[in-house]
């Protein structure tokens, strides 16, 4: 059976100390026949957007490279692919810290996202077939699945899914990847949400208004709907910066301010 992985904080792995390594359900994932800083990176990203690596902890390098069985250099080739996202800073005779939420990134992403992931299901829509309908009524499937066992580690990952298949079936998986390196910061903000009250039934519903749009062939409506899911993060933010204060970087009030009064 799948180890619980609804827990948002305290992160799992944590300590008194605030030390943190990976949760178990993530230690299992290097394969020793690929390269291993590629996949240490993307468990590493995978752990900070879910959380279980919280915003301001210290990182112990150690205790990870003995979670994963690795040598220290992956893991810190690694934290430098983080770093460029502002997920870590390494500060010296210090440590390694998860990066505060900058929300300014959290806003520049989702203007990157916006701007791509509506164009791109709409061309979604203009050419779909059979065969991607089974593909995106699989993952709504798997959603719902996700979501009825408070799954919420397996939730964002099949939500990840549901929007890389729509842009690398409209565009291309480059479009995707500029896409996904713009919104690092904008993820942590997504996946505050998902233990709110009803918010994965939330999701949901978007994601089939999405289906259905593109299964009607019709970009307007699909594009309508995409529209309103992604600019639900912003009907969250501010009461993650209250719930969650210590999570944001230190202007993060200040940035919400500008961002609603136009300035």
């Amino acid at each position: 059976m799948a180890r619980p992985r609804k827990t948002v904080a305290p992160a799992e792995g944590s300590s008194e100390s605030g030390i943190l390594g990976l949760p178990d359900h993530l230690i299992d994932l290097i394969d020793p026949a690929l390269p291993k800083t590629s996949q240490v990176y993307g468990i590493m990203r995978r752990a900070i957007v879910n959380l279980h690596l919280a915003p301001g902890s210290n990182v112990n390098e150690k205790l990870i490279c003995d979670q994963l069985g690795i040598s220290r250099t992956p893991l810190r080739e690694a934290i430098l692919q983080l770093q460029s996202e502002n997920l870590v800073s390494v500060i010296p005779n210090s440590g390694t810290y998860v990066s505060k939420i900058d929300l300014q990134s959290v806003f520049d992403g989702q203007l990157v996202r916006g701007a791509l992931e509506l164009k791109v299901v709409r061309l979604a829509a203009s050419r779909m077939t059979p065969q991607f309908e089974r593909a995106l009524d699989f993952n709504m499937h798997q959603q719902k699945r996700m979501a009825a066992d408070l799954d919420y580690d397996g939730f964002y990952d099949l939500d990840e899914a549901f929007h890389t298949m729509i842009c690398e079936f409209g565009a291309s998986a480059h479009i995707w990847k500029i896409i996904n390196g713009a919104k690092a910061q904008l993820d942590r903000v997504r996946r505050l949400s998902f233990p709110l009250p009803s918010h994965l039934e939330v999701v949901l519903n978007e994601h089939m208004a999405v289906v259905d749009g593109l299964k009607l062939r019709d970009p307007d409506a699909a594009e309508a709907a995409m529209k309103t899911h992604i600019d639900r993060v912003f009907t969250m933010i501010r009461r993650h910066i209250v719930e969650r204060r210590d999570y944001f970087a230190a202007d993060a009030s200040d940035v919400l301010d500008r961002y609603v009064n136009g300035r």
